[in-house]
Parts: C-alpha cells; sequence; structure tokens
C-alpha cells in the first residue's frame, strides 16, 4: 500500500469529495487512514494487489491526485530498480535490487532478507529495529 498527501493532489481539494477507498479491499488499514482522511491528511491511497497497482476510482476533471510530485520515479519498474541500486552510492547491486523488489512484491521480504539485500553506503551500522519496524508498517512481509 501507498498512500500519502501532498497539497497539490486534486483529490484532496476535488468536490464532491472523492471516496479515496472505494473498492479498497479488506487488508488495507480502513481505520486508520479513514483518520487521516477526516483530518484532510490524505491525498491518496495506492495498493499493490495481484501483480499490480490500483486506486479509487477519480472522476474523469481530476487531473493530479498528487502522487507524481514525489513518487514518479517509482512509477516505472527499471525506473525503480535504478533508484534502489543505486549503485554509485554502494546501496545495493542491481541483482539485490530484482531481489529486493521480487521479494516486496510477493510479500516474503523478512527482516533477514531486507538486511542481506541493502547496505549502508557509508558504512555506518544500520538501525535493524527502525528497519523492522518500517517493514513491518509496509506490510511487505505478509500476503
Amino acid at each position: 500500500m501507498l498512500y500519502g498527501e501532498d497539497e497539490s493532489s486534486g483529490c484532496k481539494w476535488y468536490r464532491p469529495p472523492v471516496d479515496m477507498l472505494a473498492g479498497a479491499p479488506a487488508w488495507l488499514p480502513h481505520d486508520e487512514l479513514g483518520d487521516h482522511l477526516s483530518g484532510n491528511e490524505l491525498g491518496c491511497v495506492y495498493r499493490y494487489e495481484n501483480g499490480s497497482w490500483a486506486r479509487a476510482p477519480y472522476p474523469g476533471t481530476l487531473r493530479d491526485d498528487g502522487l507524481d510530485c514525489g513518487m514518479s520515479r517509482f512509477t516505472d519498474r527499471d525506473d525503480v530498480l535504478r533508484t534502489v541500486a543505486d549503485e554509485d552510492h554502494g546501496a545495493t547491486s542491481v541483482r539485490d535490487a530484482h531481489a529486493l523488489l521480487a521479494h516486496a512484491e510477493g510479500h516474503r521480504l523478512t527482516p533477514e532478507l531486507l538486511m542481506s539485500l541493502t547496505g549502508d553506503p557509508a558504512g555506518r551500522p544500520r538501525d535493524r529495529p527502525a528497519m523492522t519496524r518500517a517493514l513491518e508498517l509496509a506490510r511487505l512481509d505478509r500476503p
């Protein structure tokens, strides 16, 4: 799942309001997202399911939900792999980037895999508890 908010979001300011949770599967954290919606802190909600990304239907006149502003480099698989495999900075290899993305897409990314497929370009020790919490919150470790 990918959700966020940007002041440029057409969804956030659209009238009548867009139901960003329309058609959303039960596994999404509806209560949490509903809290963000009620606080006007949600501009888009995307979910990855059955091999593709999806979102609620938008009115034909809605041009921008704010996603492109912060996420445009993550909309194309090759761009994602280039971003993850930033070998110039020693983050991870191209081979490991492919493995990391495949495990994340398949909801099989365990803390052990995450630690083995990534590195710190500066050679600093990584914060495994923080990485594990982020992984659990992203729900990339379970279907």
